[in-house]
């Protein structure tokens, strides 16, 4: 009796982790020109392209370089050759895009951020809600945090003061966002980075930080929830950080140990109590005089 003829052994390569890019394009915008705004932003998008990025993301209301005051001539329609001229460089190169801009509405200008997939189309547009008193007075401001799915993965977008704003991050991960891109156009410090960790760790989501160059400016950055190692050793929040020059700024989240932390740790959602927040859901409770001891009330 003969032996059988062996198989051969077939090695399975091995499986791609998903590896999320995100460029910041952490560079000056010419001032109330979208035209040209949109030229560089072209050019910037086209390099971190072929450099491997997914997803290419600007600072706070591109369009304009956010010259101050606010020139509300300058708002561009959404429909209009600003915002097209980046669906057209998405779709020719394959690339997503957040492009940020003042947008023309019926109501008012906006401080907008949209998010382009790779075919052109646009995903996600965010309003931002928390406009600031006097820079923004002007702006219509949004009412909401939606989220926008590129590549099957679900990003939601704060505009610059809102990363200040723990419901604005809340809103995000409660809508199942697992990054939020964040487009500034503010001066940096230790402060506003540590602000980003926190959002990032109470609600188990990858954050990506963009800001224009500039002296105590810049420190585009990067932050994830995975705060601890497998053995319950301690982790930095902060991923990436660069310095105040104008550069690209290369950011890679491992989706993978993300979904994985977020599947088997115990922030963000899971052990929310809604019921006991009561002044965040606008129920109206009485604040003058002593606490009721016996009922517990206010």
């Amino acid at each position: 009796m003969t032996s059988p003829t062996p198989r051969p052994m077939v090695l399975a390569p091995p499986r791609q982790r998903h590896v999320f890019r995100i460029t910041a394009a952490q560079h000056h915008a010419p001032r109330n020109d979208p035209a040209a705004a949109l030229s560089l932003g072209r050019s910037i998008v086209r390099e971190a392209a072929a450099d491997g990025a997914d997803l290419v993301a600007f600072p706070e209301m591109w369009s304009t370089g956010y010259a101050l005051p606010i020139d509300p001539a300058t708002a561009q329609p959404v429909d209009g050759p600003f915002v097209e001229g980046f669906q057209e460089i998405a779709a020719e190169l394959g690339v997503g895009v957040l492009v940020t801009a003042l947008l023309a509405g019926a109501s008012g200008p906006t401080n907008s951020a949209l998010l382009i997939g790779r075919r052109g189309e646009v995903l996600l547009r965010h309003d931002k809600a928390h406009l600031l008193a006097d820079a923004e007075a002007g702006l219509v401001p949004g009412d909401r945090f939606d989220i926008g799915w590129f590549d099957g993965v679900a990003v939601g977008v704060m505009t610059c003061w809102e990363r200040e704003f723990p419901e604005a991050a809340r809103e995000l991960m409660l809508a199942g966002a697992e990054v939020i891109i964040v487009p500034n156009a503010t001066a940096w410090n230790p402060t506003r980075s540590h602000q980003l960790e926190a959002r990032a760790f109470e609600n188990m989501v990858a954050i990506a930080s963009i800001n224009y160059p500039g002296d105590g400016w810049g420190q585009s950055s990067a932050y994830t929830p995975i705060v601890f190692d497998p053995r319950g050793r301690p982790l930095s929040a902060l991923l990436a950080q660069a310095d105040a020059r104008a550069q690209y700024v290369p950011f890679r989240f491992d989706l993978d140990a993300l979904r994985d932390w977020r599947d088997r740790e115990v922030w963000g959602a899971r052990y929310r109590r809604p019921e006991a927040y009561r002044r965040l859901r606008g129920e109206g409770i009485a604040t003058s005089g002593a606490p009721d001891v016996a009922t517990g009330a206010d």
